[in-house]
């Protein structure tokens, strides 16, 4: 009987310490959603949360794993558990209309501020803005344009680094533009005087693309997953932060992928938003001004 009684008060067993954390959890997500503890703030301490619901340290660590694996709290060593702040969004517009190379280097906001030179010389050689290359296809590009694994791709990278630009706000975050293109579509690639230009004139890769086997469809999708460890490392992201990825396809009319351009982005940081639904004119081209005015760090 003395034993039944134990373990009836502590938190010793399976089926208590799962209910006990799942209260403790849910009674600080309340506190951080109702604004109890608001962002910035301290949550009660290890030892407090162990007096007050009579459990062990061990349950109690569980709880605030929790709260940080939700995004709602983080935990510094030696000084506690705190509210996550509440993070500035932006937004990424879905357009009808004329769809930007997003990945040409001479799109990337930093290169259009300060030119080719200044941007490359800032972003320095750790981390640079553009990369371009011809590569094999894996798994996962494969499947993008239909093509086999192996097969010869051209993969172009930009990264938008944050307050880098007046179009990116500091503490917003990174983003990270992937294209990936069929290599049997560009077979000028190698060419350095035609390479120059689809680096420097924003608009050419696509045009040339479309020129040589257009008329082409678009197809856009969207979609998020956990980031694997390598996207948090490069997007600064924390271990249990999900990845808003946004996939775009230029197509032959047929259906069969000329182009993909694929946007990853830190899913707290970023929302979609669609031209028809946020411009008063779905026809009309925003200015730079009424961008900033929208929140809108990127157009696809």
């Amino acid at each position: 009987m003395k034993v039944r009684q134990h373990l009836a008060t502590t938190d010793d067993t399976t089926a208590d310490r799962d209910v006990r954390w799942r209260t403790i959890a849910g009674d600080l997500r309340s506190g951080i959603l109702d604004g109890r503890y608001p962002p910035g703030a301290a949550l009660p301490s290890e030892p407090e949360l162990t007096r007050r619901y009579s459990v062990s340290r061990p349950t109690v660590r569980k709880a605030i794993e929790t709260l940080v694996s939700e995004g709602l709290a983080y935990v510094l060593r030696g000084r506690g558990s705190f509210v996550r702040p509440i993070p500035v969004r932006r937004a990424i517009l879905i357009t009808d209309g004329t769809r930007p190379d997003i990945a040409a280097p001479a799109n990337h906001p930093d290169v259009q501020a300060f030119g080719w030179d200044i941007a490359n010389r800032d972003a320095g050689p750790d981390t640079p803005l553009f990369t371009d290359e011809r590569v094999t296809a894996n798994r996962d590009i494969a499947a993008f344009l239909a093509v086999r694994a192996g097969h010869p791709v051209i993969h172009r990278r930009s990264m938008w680094h944050r307050g880098h630009s007046a179009n990116m706000d500091a503490g917003i975050g990174h983003l990270e533009i992937n294209s990936y293109t069929n290599a049997d579509m560009v077979d000028d690639w190698d060419d350095p005087k035609r390479h120059s230009q689809y680096r420097k004139r924003p608009d050419f890769f696509y045009r040339s693309l479309n020129r040589a086997h257009g008329p082409v469809i678009w197809m856009t999708l969207t979609t998020a997953r956990i980031a694997y460890e390598d996207e948090r490392e490069t997007l600064g992201l924390d271990y249990a932060e999900a990845l808003l990825i946004v996939r775009r396809t230029m197509a032959h009319s047929n259906g069969r992928p000329i182009e993909v351009t694929e946007v990853k982005a830190p899913a707290n940081r970023y929302e979609i938003a669609h031209h028809h639904g946020v411009a008063a004119d779905p026809d009309a081209a925003f200015t730079t001004e009424e961008l900033a005015e929208n929140g809108i760090s990127l157009v696809i």
